[in-house]
């Protein structure tokens, strides 16, 4: 007999062969994946599935959720086993949980957290390739942290968002912007806030990476939050070194997500 509810679903991927969370016709997405896997399990009928973050091209996932409604013959177990069966190698099932019907995977959201990942080694890390930017030149530290300082807090972010991004309302609260050194060649900078603009986390970190190279000094910082300009803020980090870590949600729909291994 089915069983007619609504799962949560927290899932990682590797974000390299996908053209990036959200279903683009004829191109591979990991929306796609995930609701061609449940199509599978529901005997070819779509189950329409929402996330938490539309992650970009090339952009990784340690943490995200996923929610769909769903009629099967499975328990939650069961459903995750099936789903992991059918996902590309690349994707990976964390666990399924049934939720109230009232769950929205991105609404529900309290805060996401977002990592990028800069490999500082001279030679690079062969390993790493695929989820760390090489940036193999000496950093300013101090004035890297005093950058960071200045971006914390409730701002305006327009200048540090892609012209393309139709979001009018532009202001977003960092409770958390941080340079964490991994190991002495291996950093990540990690951002929280309540949700973030298009390319925003990419072009902090771009401009974060220009003030560590002495390109610019951090109270340029100051300059775009004021001015709003984006031809004041630094270049955009590439992708690969982007991970979507960890979403957080109220203890009644199961509290923040679980990222998958220690990097992020």
């Amino acid at each position: 007999m089915s069983s007619e509810r609504r799962v949560r679903i927290d899932l990682a991927y590797d974000g390299t062969p996908f053209a990036g969370w959200q279903v683009q016709p004829g191109r591979p997405t990991v929306q796609g994946a995930l609701e061609e896997a449940l199509a599978r399990v529901h005997g070819g009928t779509r189950v329409a599935v929402r996330g938490a973050g539309r992650t970009d091209a090339g952009v990784h996932a340690a943490g995200q959720v996923a929610d769909a409604r769903v009629a099967d013959r499975f328990d939650d177990a069961e459903l995750a086993r099936a789903l992991r069966a059918l996902v590309p190698p690349e994707v990976a099932i964390l666990s399924v949980r049934t939720v109230r019907e009232d769950f929205h995977s991105r609404i529900a959201a309290t805060a996401k957290t977002y990592a990028y990942t800069v490999d500082r080694s001279p030679s690079g890390h062969p390993f790493l390739a695929r989820y760390a930017l090489r940036a193999p030149y000496p950093v300013d530290v101090p004035a890297v942290e005093a950058a960071l300082l200045a971006l914390s807090g409730r701002h305006d972010f327009s200048g540090f968002c892609a012209s393309a991004s139709e979001a009018e309302d532009r202001v977003r609260t960092l409770s958390r912007a941080e340079r964490v050194p991994h190991r002495e060649d291996l950093e990540i900078y990690r951002f929280t806030a309540e949700g973030f603009l298009m390319h925003m986390v990419r072009i902090l970190v771009g401009t974060l990476l220009d003030v560590g190279r002495g390109r610019f000094g951090p109270e340029r910082i100051e300059e775009v939050l004021v001015s709003g300009d984006r031809a004041r803020a630094g270049t955009t980090a590439p992708a690969h070194g982007l991970c979507l870590a960890r979403v957080e949600y109220p203890e009644v729909f199961g509290g923040a997500s679980g990222a998958l291994g220690s990097l992020w």
